[in-house]
């Protein structure tokens, strides 16, 4: 793997685990993000509505650990192939996201790093996306000279500093929701 694409490949995953772990302090509000992206009617009977609309917490705890678990997995192991392929499908996803909201939902706040970003859908949020999806489309590329070989403990090194990233992400993004909510209000 050559080093420009290591380094893409490194940046991506750091994305994901801080975006996985702010998403996972706010549940609610992500999965509000989401019910942006559902059509109004959902043209679906009542019931199973109300189900869909009801499991978006999960959803969107689904989503925070799919990015979580691909960015450690990634930033742990950079000679797997086939996780190159699920951070690229996640960035596309994310610009596909980023593309609706800017044509759709405009100012709307995207929730992409929880409480630690207020800004909504735009042209900024869209060329952060497309760079992203840059950057994971790069660490697809065939190996090259430059080879990754490292051992078992720096594996487990770079496991924990993944796990560091992502609480500490977490604990920033849920300090920052509590203290927009103002004292006194839960947050």
């Amino acid at each position: 793997m050559s080093t420009a694409a290591l380094a893409a490949k490194a940046a991506v995953a750091v994305v994901l685990l801080v975006a996985g772990g702010a998403k996972l302090a706010d549940l609610d509000g992500f999965a509000a993000t989401i019910r942006y992206f559902l059509p109004a009617r959902l043209f679906l009977p009542a019931r199973p509505r109300h189900l869909v609309l009801a499991g978006l917490p999960v959803i969107a705890a689904v989503i925070a650990i799919a990015e979580l678990l691909t960015g450690a997995v990634s930033l742990c192991w950079p000679r797997l192939g086939w996780v190159n392929l699920a951070v690229l499908a996640l960035a596309c996803g994310f610009t596909a996201v980023a593309a609706f909201g800017y044509a759709r939902r405009r100012g709307q706040p995207c929730r992409c790093f929880g409480a630690l970003t207020r800004r909504g859908f735009g042209p900024r949020a869209l060329v952060q996306a497309l760079l992203m999806t840059g950057a994971a489309w790069l660490a697809t590329r065939p190996a090259g000279q430059a080879e990754v070989q490292i051992g078992l403990s720096a594996h487990l090194l770079l496991l924990a500093a993944a796990a560091i990233m992502a609480v500490a992400a977490r604990t920033a993004a849920g300090a920052l929701a509590a203290g927009r909510a103002g004292p006194g209000t839960a947050g």
